[in-house]
């Protein structure tokens, strides 16, 4: 399946962090093949005149996350 990517198209980009890379404070199993794919993509909606969008989960420094 093929999908247009265009002006009116968006690539968003949900908490991605070196935290879930090899390494990090919580890995991900393969955390970091997710790097390369997301640079493919943007590179294509770049060039496409898409929109990109990076978003983070955030939570005050109290926050049981933390614990």
């Amino acid at each position: 399946m093929s999908i247009p990517i265009n002006e009116k198209t968006a690539l968003i980009a949900v908490d991605i962090q070196n935290d879930f890379c090899r390494g990090g404070a919580l890995p991900v199993p393969e955390g970091d093949t997710v790097i390369p794919v997301l640079n493919s993509y943007q590179e294509k909606f770049l060039r496409a005149g898409g929109t990109i969008v990076f978003t983070r989960d955030w939570h005050p420094a109290n926050h049981s996350s933390f614990k």
